[in-house]
């Protein structure tokens, strides 16, 4: 079992196993959040909550609704919206301890122009 957090600890997230890639994307907001995700099916990811619940930021197509801990910040996974076909959820790599994703292989993902791997 692997478990990721935000920087204070309210947003904990758990999965059985780590993923063979994370994907680091140079769209507008994965740019500015610097995330490297790491991409599950809904029923794979666990997300406890401890106190305060997180705030959520539809972006572009609506597609995607990014989660924040309310205490700290840190953007901490997405999950697809009703609109998406593919349901999925994201945890950003960056909430897994340095020692757990250092080790994973990272692809580039072209989101701000082509829409395609670029390595």
């Amino acid at each position: 079992m692997y478990k990721a957090s935000c920087h204070c600890g309210n947003v904990n997230i758990t999965v059985n196993n780590l993923p063979s890639t994370v994907t680091s994307c140079n769209c507008s907001i994965c740019n500015r959040i610097g995330s490297l995700w790491a991409y599950y099916q809904p029923e794979e990811v666990q997300v406890n909550i401890k106190n305060e619940p997180t705030r959520t930021y539809l972006w572009g197509d609506k597609f995607l609704e990014l989660h924040h801990c309310s205490i700290c910040g840190c953007t901490t996974h997405y999950a697809s919206t009703e609109k998406c076909e593919e349901q999925r959820v994201a945890i950003n790599g960056r909430m897994f301890n340095l020692e757990t994703i250092q080790s994973i292989p990272v692809k580039k993902f072209d989101g701000a122009d082509s829409w395609r791997f670029i390595d």
